[in-house]
């Protein structure tokens, strides 16, 4: 069988933004998605359905990781875009209960990112296309002092800080870019009060869904002359004191 030729892989696309951004590649038909999932969900199979290549993989667990690297270069010929959004999300009163959290968040954010980077370069400057992307998602309240995410958001802003060294290392061939999200979607338990009190606090109080960070990954993917940037998609949140 052909390899695949000028796909996106899209980490972590098994639900909320990863999902969106999947399925709105595959309406656009431009290129092969390919995504990573940890766990079986509907979405997953709805992805399929639409003609999405998926691999399932835990990202903490090193020779699941190893082993997906060595399938993916196997099965992909060149990539247009990688969009680093796996994610986990804890608080630090989580890891004190569980302290192996701490490492799983620096696996995922930082660690993952760097080795797929590195691995997978190489399938980026294969492609025909003339630009060539890396995207990761970091998080907006990484210039926020939040006291109860300390070990998250450092891992976030180590995310952060990584991709503008990347920029520098690939340059001119990749552009590596982040997007910084604030607010973008409310869980279904999230009580009307906590609601209001998120939205007090951005500029633009409003939710305003995964769409924002469809139409950021488009602009940085379509635009040549933007590397090593951080772009904040979060309702001028940082703003408010």
């Amino acid at each position: 069988m052909a390899k695949i030729e000028q796909a996106v892989l899209i980490t972590g696309a098994g639900q909320r933004v990863g999902f969106y951004l999947a399925e709105q590649f595959l309406t656009q038909g431009r290129y092969p998605v390919v995504i990573t999932y940890r766990k079986p969900r509907p979405e997953i199979d709805r992805l399929v359905e639409r003609g999405a290549i998926v691999y399932q993989v835990d990202f903490c667990d090193q020779e699941q990781f190893q082993s997906w690297l060595e399938n993916l270069r196997d099965d992909i010929e060149s990539l247009r875009a990688i969009i680093h959004n796996a994610s986990i999300w804890v608080t630090d009163a989580q890891i004190a209960e569980r302290p192996e959290l701490y490492d799983q968040l620096f696996k995922v954010h930082v660690e993952t990112p760097y080795r797929i980077n590195m691995a997978l370069s190489g399938l980026l400057k294969n492609t025909a296309s003339g630009l060539k992307d890396i995207i990761s998602l970091s998080d907006a309240n990484c210039d926020l002092n939040r006291s109860d995410y300390i070990a998250y958001l450092s891992s976030k802003a180590a995310l952060q800080n990584q991709m503008r060294v990347f920029a520098s290392k690939f340059a001119p061939q990749i552009k590596v870019n982040d997007i910084a999200p604030g607010l973008l979607m409310f869980h279904a338990d999230d009580s009307e009060s906590y609601k209001q009190q998120r939205l007090q606090n951005q500029l633009l109080p409003i939710e305003p869904g995964p769409e924002v960070i469809w139409q950021s990954v488009q602009y940085l993917m379509n635009n040549p002359y933007i590397t090593g940037a951080s772009m904040p998609v979060d309702g001028g949140v940082r703003l408010i004191k």
